[in-house]
C-alpha cells in the first residue's frame, strides 16, 4: 500500500519560490497522488493545476461569517485543496486552540469533502513524566464517534524542528495505542524532524502510514528523495 508523504512549507516561501520549487521537484507521475503540498493559504490557488495534491494549513471552525482573517472549508476546497492540516501543536499553542475547536474544523472540512489531517503529540515534559499515552488519548477523544476517513499525524513536539527522532518502538508503539483505539480503520502518519536521512528507515521499521515533513521539504531535491519512498 502506497505511503502518503507531506510537505508542510509553514509560513515560508513567496510566488517565486514555490514556482522554483516546483521546477526543480523531480517525481514520477505515477506517485504524485501520493504526494501533498501544504502551501501557505495566499498561494494554493497559484499552484492547483501543477501536477501535486494540494494541502491547506488550517481551516475555520466556523462556515461563513464575521469571522476576519479566517479561512473556511469552502474557500480551501475552491482554491484546489483536497486535505488540511489541523491541530497542529503551533496553531494549537500559538493560536489556543482547543480539541473541540479541532473537531468543530474536521466536521467543516468533512462537509467539504476535504480530507483531514490531524495532529497529536506530546511535549517533552509530557514524554519525561511518561503520560504520552493519556496525553494523546486526550487529543483524541473528540473523534471518538467521528473517525471516518480520518489521517492522524503523529508529532511529538519535543521533534520537531530539533533533529531529535523517538526511536523505531517508540513510535511503533504510539502508532499501534492511536489505531486500535478506533473501530474505523485510521491512517497514522509521523512527523519530527524527518529527513532525506531518516525517512526510508522510518518508513520501513514502523507501522506508519507516511510521513508529514516540515524543514527538508523546503529543499525541493531532498523531499524528492523522500517522496519516492511512497
Amino acid at each position: 500500500m502506497p505511503k502518503l508523504i507531506v510537505a508542510n512549507f509553514k509560513m515560508h516561501g513567496t510566488q517565486a519560490f514555490i514556482e522554483d520549487w516546483f521546477t526543480n521537484f523531480p517525481l514520477e507521475k505515477a506517485l504524485s497522488k501520493h504526494v501533498v503540498v501544504a502551501l501557505p493559504a495566499t498561494y494554493l490557488a497559484s499552484f492547483r493545476d501543477y501536477g501535486l495534491c494540494l494541502s491547506g494549513q488550517n481551516v475555520s471552525s466556523m462556515e461563513k461569517g464575521a469571522f476576519t482573517s479566517q479561512i473556511s472549508a469552502e474557500m480551501l476546497k475552491d482554491c484546489g485543496a483536497s486535505y488540511c492540516i489541523i491541530g497542529h501543536s503551533e496553531a494549537r499553542e500559538q493560536l489556543n486552540e482547543s480539541n473541540e475547536s479541532i473537531h468543530d474544523k474536521y466536521l467543516q472540512l468533512k462537509d467539504a469533502n476535504i480530507q483531514s489531517i490531524f495532529c497529536v503529540g506530546e511535549s517533552l515534559e509530557v514524554k519525561e513524566s511518561k503520560m504520552t499515552e493519556s496525553h494523546l488519548e486526550d487529543q483524541l477523544s473528540a473523534f471518538d464517534n467521528d473517525s471516518e476517513g480520518l489521517i492522524i499525524a503523529y508529532e511529538p513536539i519535543w521533534a520537531i524542528g530539533t533533529g531529535l527522532v523517538p526511536t523505531i518502538s517508540e513510535i511503533t508503539e504510539v502508532v499501534t495505542n492511536i489505531k486500535e483505539r478506533f473501530n474505523n480503520p485510521v491512517k497514522v502518519l509521523y512527523g519530527g524532524s524527518v529527513n532525506a536521512s531518516n525517512a526510508q528507515n522510518l518508513l520501513e521499521k514502523t507501522n506508519i502510514d507516511g510521513l508529514l515533513v516540515g524543514g527538508a521539504s523546503l529543499n525541493p531535491q531532498e523531499f524528492a528523495k523522500i517522496a519516492q519512498l511512497c
